[in-house]
């Protein structure tokens, strides 16, 4: 059984419960708070942090108990605000037309291979007893190596700021520090992409295939390219393709000129489609030919208590 099968079946085989960023149903909610608020909970002096940035279909699993947990119990850690939104500088043209102009300019990357991105994450601290001690979100930066001699996966911790993207001193943890790392021999990486298409018209059946479902919105697009570009460096015609299948999608629509969040200028492109009137997920390629510099999600609706709309719950931008 290969990588992808294996993929397939544990998705086929994820309970049907909300995904991360669902809102919660009335019955939900109120199972939640019996949880969150039942007493006699024994806490214990060792704690072990979980990382929820996992390789592969695993994070699908751990999405789903993340998700309810952030929404019913946020903790005030360090880190805990949400990323300034992003300045947006309206701009002339079709998302068709500014995607195929973007797409015709793509320049050589000056190294290939390694991939290396900014993003925020979940993480949880968890008792010996597993109960959920603390939930926060964290900046960090993943470090992707693939070579002859096998891979490698990096994870550092990040620099944190506030909303207004003003930098925050913390001592809870030293900024590059080492959070996890593994090792994987020549041919043993899990990865769950196959390698990326060069035309435009095999990107859509070739992201469906991965998420087993053929009716995918624009918004689920980007996050599967986002989960895509995770493990896998593209070459200029795979991220021209990649382009001008995101020219052809009906309601992604430009937003304008912005400066992503490692400085660089793009094109933001935004869609509703995923969850309208809850979440917007964007992607900003670049206007120098860097391609795809960041996706990310902001939050829009009006039922979560943990943040106040809107605000950006998740981003990964690469360098």
């Amino acid at each position: 059984m290969d990588d992808l099968e294996l993929t397939r079946r544990i998705r086929a085989a994820r309970p049907d419960l909300p995904l991360r960023g669902t809102p919660l149903d009335a019955a939900a909610t109120q199972t939640l708070q019996q949880i969150t608020t039942e007493t006699g909970v024994r806490r214990t002096a060792r704690r072990h942090p979980v990382y929820l940035s996992v390789a592969a279909a695993v994070a699908v699993f751990l999405a789903v108990t993340v998700g309810a947990f952030f929404a019913a119990r946020p903790a005030p850690v360090y880190a805990a605000a949400t990323p300034p939104l992003l300045q947006i500088t309206p701009i002339d043209g079709s998302a068709k037309d500014l995607f195929m102009q973007l797409s015709s300019h793509m320049k050589e990357p000056a190294s290939q291979g390694d991939i290396r991105f900014q993003s925020w994450s979940l993480s949880l601290t968890v008792g010996e007893d597993s109960s959920i001690e603390s939930v926060a979100v964290e900046p960090e930066v993943r470090t992707v190596q693939h070579s002859l001699d096998g891979s490698r996966i990096e994870v550092r911790r990040g620099a944190p700021y506030d909303s207004f993207g003003n930098p925050i001193e913390t001592s809870a943890y030293h900024v590059g520090e080492l959070i996890w790392a593994e090792e994987f021999e020549p041919g043993a990486f899990p990865y769950v992409y196959g390698e990326p298409p060069t035309t435009a018209e095999e990107f859509r059946p070739y992201l469906q295939q991965v998420s087993g479902r053929p009716d995918m919105t624009s918004g689920d697009y980007l996050l599967e390219l986002n989960s895509l570009l995770g493990e896998r460096s593209l070459s200029v015609e795979q991220t021209r393709a990649a382009l001008e299948f995101l020219a052809v999608l009906p309601d992604l629509d430009v937003e304008g000129r912005v400066v992503d969040r490692l400085g660089r200028p793009g094109i933001s492109f935004a869609s509703t489609s995923r969850l309208p009137d809850e979440y917007v997920d964007r992607v900003i390629v670049s206007t120098e030919g860097a391609g795809i510099l960041s996706i990310e999600t902001t939050y829009v609706g009006h039922d979560r208590t943990d943040i106040q709309a809107p605000a950006v719950i998740n981003y990964t931008a690469w360098e």
